[in-house]
């Protein structure tokens, strides 16, 4: 029945395009807000704080696709660095409350065999420096947008 859901391949695809396609569709509405508005981008970013978090989200959103873009050239195994992130992305992207975001990554992760991989320190290093800095964004959001809300 939902056999696009066992292919690690497929569904990386459509994750990736949703973290790129999101972001896009966002600054378009921003784009569009703007110019109905008569208001420069910069002063709706600056001054609405729900466009602010919403920028800062898809910043994030960005920043995750090329996470995965990298990580997904070094490793395919649920084991490996792309099972971590993905792992770890499931919670992000509840803590960001992307609910398409986690299905997508909840899938992802179930459809991953479990491979024992070699990978260079050094990748290792730059992989957990994204990930420290992607949960760091996070935990930030999560902060603003429980402010935004008690305001």
């Amino acid at each position: 029945m939902l056999q696009w859901t066992t292919n690690p391949n497929r569904l990386q695809k459509i994750l990736l395009t949703y973290w790129v396609v999101s972001p896009i569709l966002f600054y378009v509405y921003l784009f569009i807000s703007s110019i109905t508005k008569a208001v420069a981008m910069q002063d709706l970013i600056q001054y609405v704080p729900g466009v602010a978090l919403g920028n800062l989200i898809a910043c994030l959103m960005l920043f995750q696709a090329a996470v995965l873009f990298f990580v997904s050239r070094f490793s395919q195994s649920k084991d490996g660095l792309l099972g971590q992130f993905i792992f770890i992305s499931v919670f992000q992207q509840l803590i960001t409350g992307n609910i398409i975001g986690a299905v997508l990554t909840f899938f992802l992760r179930r459809a991953l065999l479990p491979v024992e991989e070699k990978t260079s320190s050094q990748i290792k290093l730059i992989f957990y420096f994204a990930i420290g800095f992607i949960l760091l964004l996070s935990c930030l959001t999560l902060f603003i947008a429980w402010r935004l809300r008690g305001a």
